[in-house]
């Protein structure tokens, strides 16, 4: 059935059967019925009074947010038909309501479950096709379709399927985040691919209030087929988050920095930490570079402070020496100061001709700078190394620098500097080039360290759960995550600490001939 025949077949059959039966006129407005289902749930009387503003409102401006939610209400009491009407009413009278590509999944779904095969594959393809539905609804379609392609005629859909959560901000201000992991997740999960043995993502909304969180999970750990969960991505909802679900014993690898994470023996947790950062900055700098005698320049927040501090300790750890700190205020834009008492710059004038010479000699011996903050930061720094003539100085930064703006601002005052990422998009290792490969493929853009975190924590969950007899057993992925050893996902090999950390080689990142290129190539 093409997909335009499908809308209009959709919207007669609304039309030629639009009478459900209703028997009561609604004097309450939408969002009081709404309330009175939240509170009350959807009892008989809030059924009828939802039916009723429908039948007074049938081309309200509200009148689809109505019907999808009376159509949920039908479909959960296993009333198909008056499901499939409602849905179906969306689709052919509200073409562009933000409801319609979910009710079009809905309707491929219900027509699946009543054994009506071709009109669940048409509606699906539509979801697919849709220009208005989003990644999420997309892959429950793709998902479901693909459970279709294996099917035999009249048979319910298949329901042994194992799960993972996705705790994620897909509302409000982070949305975009949210949008980015769940993109990664779905990758993990071949959610578009033709791979065999199909994983459900199950998504949350869980965002910066911690009040979202404590339904989410127990949804979610309720859900048996739920093998696992990843996220949350902020750090206001990650300790709740990770507590939640120790206390319901199901594995979480989140996706958050915040510290003091994966204390409990069912949390995990897989994303780029300032303690790693420093770790792997430091080790390079000394170690590899040889560089023994630093100073550090930060700001005054948090990221520039934690760095700074965690940074100099790992520095000390390593027997090479930190010789100087200094710190300025986040809007900081002339750095003279700060650099002449860093580098304890002298200054000797002298005459040539009828001009004024000034010479700048650094008195420290100083051979690495580390510097904690943003590229745009870094831009108004580094000029000021060749301005005082100090040479030799080996930059250090942070993933913060790994921007094109990076060398747009400093140019050839970066050339050679030194940073660490935990994505880097022009990779040489070959899971990584293979990883950005598939996402641009699938997605039409490429990936970011967001979607690289989030499919190696979904790809963990789902091979943990694959392994040995582990399935639907939550002990056992648990067991299975504390021992994966290898695993190659979108950054490169995988594993995890007995604290639960993942364990993984950062990018080292540096400035080589105006681009950003990787220091070392695994």
């Amino acid at each position: 059935m093409k997909i335009k025949t499908l809308v209009l077949a959709l919207a007669f059959a609304f039309v030629s059967t639009a009478s459900y039966g209703f028997f009561w006129s609604s004097q309450k407005d939408l969002f009081t019925i709404l309330g009175d289902i939240e509170t009350k749930g959807a009892d008989n009387t809030v059924v009828s009074e939802l039916e009723g503003y429908i039948e007074d409102n049938p081309r309200g401006d509200h009148t689809d947010e109505a019907l999808f939610r009376l159509a949920g209400i039908y479909a959960g009491k296993k009333d198909y038909g008056k499901a499939l009407k409602a849905y179906s009413g969306i689709v052919g009278n509200f073409p562009d309501s933000r409801y319609s590509p979910e009710s079009l999944y809905e309707i491929g779904s219900l027509e699946y479950k009543t054994g009506h095969l071709d009109e669940a594959k048409a509606a699906l393809d539509a979801v697919q096709f849709s220009g208005e539905a989003s990644v999420s609804t997309k892959a429950k379609a793709a998902v479901l379709l693909k459970e279709i392609s294996s099917a035999s005629y009249g048979l319910a859909p298949r329901l042994e399927a194992p799960a993972i959560g996705l705790l994620l901000p897909l509302k409000g201000p982070y949305a975009q985040f949210g949008e980015d992991a769940l993109l990664g997740a779905l990758m993990a999960a071949d959610a578009f691919g033709d791979k065999k043995g199909v994983v459900e993502v199950v998504v949350r909304n869980v965002g910066s209030d911690p009040a979202s969180v404590e339904a989410a999970i127990n949804d979610l750990a309720d859900n048996g087929r739920v093998v696992g969960l990843v996220g949350p991505l902020l750090s206001a909802t990650a300790f709740e988050a990770t507590r939640y679900a120790h206390n319901r014993k199901i594995p979480i690898i989140t996706l958050s920095q915040k510290e003091g994470l994966t204390d409990g023996e069912y949390v995990f947790r897989n994303f780029l930490t300032p303690a790693s950062q420093a770790s792997a900055m430091a080790e390079y700098a000394c170690k590899t570079l040889g560089r023994t005698r630093t100073a550090i320049l930060y700001p005054q927040n948090n990221y520039g402070s934690e760095l700074a501090k965690l940074f100099e300790n790992e520095v000390k750890a390593l027997g090479c020496e930190v010789v100087k700190t200094a710190s300025y205020p986040k809007s900081t834009n002339d750095f003279t100061d700060h650099m002449k008492r860093l580098f304890g710059i002298q200054v000797k004038e002298r005459m040539e001709g009828r001009r004024k010479i000034k010479e700048y000699t650094s008195t420290v011996e100083i051979d690495s700078l580390f510097i904690p903050d943003s590229s745009d930061s870094v831009g108004l720094i580094a000029p000021y190394l060749d301005f005082y003539n100090i040479k030799g100085v080996q930059l250090l930064g942070s993933n913060a620098w790994n921007s094109k703006k990076l060398v747009e601002l400093a140019g050839k005052n970066v050339e050679g500097a030194v940073f660490v990422d935990g994505f880097f998009i022009g990779s040489k290792r070959p899971e990584t080039g293979e990883f950005v490969a598939r996402f641009n493929s699938t997605f039409g853009r490429d990936p970011g360290l967001i979607e690289a975190q989030a499919y190696d924590a979904a790809y963990a969950l789902i091979a943990a759960g694959r392994s040995g007899s582990a399935g639907f057993d939550r002990e056992a992925v648990k067991t299975a995550l504390k021992s994966l050893k290898g695993l190659n996902g979108a950054t490169g090999p995988l594993a995890f600490s007995e604290r639960g950390e993942a364990v993984k080689k950062l990018f080292i990142l540096t400035v080589k001939n105006g681009r950003i290129a990787e220091a070392v190539v695994e």
